[in-house]
């Protein structure tokens, strides 16, 4: 449902005394889509699998028996784990991808909701 005139103004209103109150919260608002982002699926499951592989390995370097071979295998299973782990826990770049080819800057919500808005009415006449 689209938002009357007087909706938009009290918004604007809104946002413009938050923007004067606190500028930090403000800021903090406005970028908190992109701070706030889980870890994508893949990345876990790059992770996980990873995190398995090196687990095999260490396994295998155990069941080697050769001391030397042994010990490699080992480092090398447990550094393969440890990256795994570590792919899993981080998010990646903070900047969004380009999707869609909707510019390299991430549109704000009243930002889309305004684009939105503007095609509705645009449609309508």
């Amino acid at each position: 449902m689209a938002l009357s005139e007087r909706e938009q103004q009290v918004l604007r209103d809104l946002e413009e005394q938050l923007n004067d109150e606190d500028p930090s919260l403000a800021e903090t608002m406005q970028h908190a889509d992109s701070t706030l982002r889980r870890p994508s699926p893949r990345r876990i499951g790059a992770g996980v699998a990873l995190l398995l592989a090196g687990l095999t390995v260490v396994i295998v370097g155990v069941a080697v028996g050769n001391d030397v071979v042994s010990i490699l295998l080992g480092v090398l299973g447990f550094a393969v784990a440890v990256w795994g782990v570590t792919l899993m826990l981080t998010r990646g770049s903070g900047e969004p991808r380009d999707v869609g080819g909707r510019g390299s800057r991430r549109a704000s919500f009243m930002e889309r909701q305004s684009e939105r808005w503007d095609r509705r009415r645009d449609g309508q006449n």
